[in-house]
């Protein structure tokens, strides 16, 4: 399960999101698009992929994932191949905004999560590591290699041979994967059935009470709770507004800094072309934080290492604030590397926190939330900087922010009991 969830992530995620950034220059300048309209596509492909994410959440809880990941990664695919057909604005927009976005939202993430927390109650925090590494090595991985092959053929033939490839991948993932361990007289790994009550628990804990549908166990030595809350009952808990907020924060203050990266070092004083650089090691090292931190995440609550994680990138965002010159890509490479490397910790935290029953529902509201956000932050950073010439006044609301990510991360603890 985490061989073909990891494998179609790491291809589909890597071609959709970095792989058509990698192109855009080609089809900007073949179809007369405008640097406006090309941002328009992107966004909107962003949006539109995390607002799906909301329904195929909802649709993975209900009806089971594997469906949705044959859907979604066979229209992904195809959307982005028909990118290759392609004359006009309004084409690619339908394209790559639409099919593949929809694609992406609606099979990838987070349906191939939702994959992961069905199966796994011990070793979760690895599995879902692994899962969500792949998709940060996709992003390393794919975009400089469809950036070879644009500029070696021609960027149709790249985005139609890409595309290709994520429906190719989609079909053996899909004979492997299957929603739940249960479709197939299994359990998820780590639980023992209960001989009194027949339902799923892990080892070491002991019942207490309660009939099925809402009932919470005590746990001793494992960290599953065993609670399985539904979407309303988890909606009313601190505990899931705290990850919420804290999640919605990370991203969008990571996402700045991501997307603003060049220019602001450029401001700093760092030549362009050695900005470029430093961006591709951002990539790169995130790879080795999201594993790291999913090891880690065994060891320690993932709230703990979340809330941390954000004190060290505030940290840092006072360093760029300070200094000058070419150390400032370093404290940015590790800001960025730590704020994403401990996005599965999040996602680990709602499983752990209130088990199978809805987290791909919680997960897709999560993601709606910082989506749209992702989508209006960015863009106003940008503005400030055309307008004031400086980053300083962008660097002195990013701070606070990820201080207030940091205080809610670390207030996120796990709710006591499921209501009843």
């Amino acid at each position: 399960m985490v061989v073909a969830a990891a494998g179609l992530g790491f291809a589909a995620f890597g071609v959709v999101i970095p792989g058509f950034l990698a192109v855009s220059e080609s089809i900007r300048a073949d179809l007369h698009i405008t640097s406006s309209q090309s941002a328009l596509v992107v966004g909107a492909a962003w949006g539109v992929g995390d607002i799906t994410s909301l329904g195929a959440g909802w649709l993975a809880d209900r009806y089971g994932a594997r469906r949705l990941v044959l859907a979604g990664g066979l229209m992904c695919g195809t959307g982005f191949a028909a990118l290759a057909f392609a004359d006009s604005f309004w084409m690619v927009v339908f394209a790559y905004s639409g099919l593949a976005a929809v694609g992406r939202g609606l099979g990838i993430f987070p349906t191939l999560m939702t994959v992961v927390n069905q199966w796994f109650i011990r070793r979760k925090a690895l599995a879902i590591s692994i899962v969500n590494t792949s998709f940060a090595a996709g992003a390393a991985a794919l975009l400089p290699a469809m950036s070879w092959s644009a500029t070696l053929v021609d960027w149709r033939v790249s985005v139609f041979a890409s595309g290709a490839l994520v429906c190719l991948l989609t079909l053996p993932a899909v004979a492997i994967i299957r929603s739940r361990p249960e479709d197939i007289g299994l359990q998820p790994y780590g639980a023992e059935p209960d001989a009194n009550s027949r339902r799923l628990v892990s080892p070491n804990r002991i019942e207490a009470g309660g009939t099925s549908g809402g009932t919470a166990t005590k746990c001793s030595g494992s960290k599953y709770s065993g609670n399985e809350f539904s979407v309303r009952q988890a909606l009313v808990t601190m505990s899931f507004w705290m990850l919420a907020i804290g999640a919605v924060l990370r991203t969008i203050t990571s996402d700045v800094l991501i997307i603003n990266q060049i220019p602001l070092l450029i401001w700093k004083g760092v030549p362009e072309g050695r900005s470029a650089y430093y961006l591709s090691l951002t990539y790169l090292a995130m790879i080795p934080f999201r594993f790291g931190m999913g090891i880690a995440a065994s060891l320690l609550p993932p709230r703990l290492l979340l809330g941390g994680g954000m004190v060290v990138a505030v940290l840092c965002t006072a360093a760029v604030l300070t200094f000058s010159g070419e150390r400032v890509a370093w404290f940015l490479i590790l800001s960025s590397a730590i704020g994403q490397g401990v996005s599965a910790l999040a996602w680990l935290a709602v499983g752990e926190y209130f088990g199978r029953r809805s987290f791909g529902t919680l997960v897709g509201m999560i993601t709606v939330c910082y989506g749209v956000s992702g989508l209006i932050v960015p863009a106003a950073a940008g503005s400030v900087f055309d307008r004031f010439d400086s980053f300083v006044p962008v660097l002195l609301v990013i701070g606070p922010l990820q201080f207030i990510a940091a205080s809610t991360l670390f207030m996120a603890k796990r709710p006591a009991v499921s209501p009843a």
